[in-house]
């Protein structure tokens, strides 16, 4: 609370307790932080080297990673003795876990507050998680981005009971804000070096990271991945007689046919050219591999499509692709076995087309 006499030019701030829950989390309005702890912007931005263009080196996945770590150091120089995470609104599975989930969630639905808990060892739902991490005091913000949507928490956390004061929370506070732009320009990034543009699935450079990913988890836990390449069937017949904006109109239908059939966790992408490529990641037998593989081919199929010719006439047209198939480890030991392997298998499905094969030994150039 502030008040300014009439008759004098010194402003006085009053900082009263901020109101506590039963649960005893303090709600921190950001508007009632003290607006002095903006003093220390310019150390933050260097903690946080924000001059740097770009944070990470996006062509390993690495510029998130990245701004996570760059958060954990600026934490530790603007409040020593604390720990400083990002939490996904959305966790990735296996991603570190804020202390409290319902504490995350309350941060992410009152993006205008902290939520700070003085004490966790004192509260019964949040003791036994803060005791196994050695925390006392928790603070957790909501972190949003430019246009005010919710990407995630920051959560703050210090060995000692009653450590964070008003100018520790505005400084939390100010990190979170800079944690969003940061976070978003990360994403930014990414998404240049890794979406194709004009089907808007993924292209080659993030389909062979994640190849590498998966190949590498599959032989840990003795799984198996299986790689299908999609080739649009007499493609160049569109642009020769609709034109080139038609074909890309045929790439994006079908990239998007492609994307509704799989599941959440598998990756599709544009390989080249009419050439797609599908990642069914592990857990997946041949018999899943199968199926989805014609489910996409029958996807593809069904698209009701009506392009203009160049003569200008309105066609209805016909899409198919032919689907090769191969999986790890049962047909290739290695990502470039694989790829071999679904090539081959692709070049068999090119004849009669629109029809879905799966390596065999002995297929020509094996």
């Amino acid at each position: 609370m502030r008040y300014q006499p009439r008759d004098a030019f010194e402003l006085i701030t009053l900082h009263l307790p901020a109101p506590e829950r039963a649960d005893g989390v303090r709600i921190c309005p950001r508007s009632t932080l003290p607006s002095r702890a903006q003093t220390g912007l310019h150390q933050l931005r260097e903690l946080l080297r924000l001059d740097d263009p770009v944070a990470g080196d996006p062509l390993d996945g690495s510029a998130q990673t990245t701004v996570r770590d760059r958060l954990r150091e600026a934490g530790r120089g603007l409040l020593p003795e604390s720990t400083l995470g990002f939490h996904d609104a959305v966790a990735p599975e296996g991603a570190a876990a804020c202390l409290d989930a319902g504490l995350a969630a309350d941060a992410i639905a009152q993006p205008g507050a902290l939520l700070y808990a003085p004490d966790a060892w004192t509260r019964s739902r949040l003791e036994p998680a803060a005791r196994r991490r050695g925390v006392r005091s928790v603070v957790v913000a909501a972190v949003r981005g430019r246009d005010g949507a919710v990407l995630g928490c920051l959560e703050a956390a210090h060995p000692a009971a009653h450590a964070y004061t008003p100018e520790d929370l505005a400084r939390i506070a100010l990190l979170s804000d800079f944690c969003g732009a940061l976070l978003e320009r990360a994403q930014r990034i990414e998404k240049l070096v890794f979406v194709d543009p004009l089907t808007t699935v993924y292209n080659r450079s993030y389909f062979d990271l994640q190849a590498q990913n998966e190949l590498a988890r599959a032989e840990r836990e003795s799984g198996s991945v299986a790689l299908c390449i999609a080739d649009i069937d007499d493609f160049k017949m569109f642009n020769t007689l609709f034109g080139y904006e038609a074909g890309n109109r045929v790439l994006v239908e079908v990239a998007q046919a492609l994307k509704r059939g799989v599941r959440p966790f598998d990756t599709v992408a544009r390989w080249g050219g009419e050439e797609f490529a599908v990642l069914l990641t592990s857990p997946v037998q041949s018999a899943d591999a199968r199926t989805i593989s014609e489910r996409l081919r029958t996807a593809v199929e069904r698209l009701d499509l009506t392009l203009e010719a160049l003569d200008g006439r309105t066609r209805r047209v016909r899409v198919t692709i032919s689907i090769g198939v191969a999986l790890f480890p049962d047909h290739a030991a290695s990502a470039p076995d694989l790829w071999r392997a679904a090539n081959q298998a692709l070049l068999a499905a090119k004849t009669p087309k629109n029809q879905v094969v799966f390596y065999r030994e002995g297929d020509a150039g094996a």
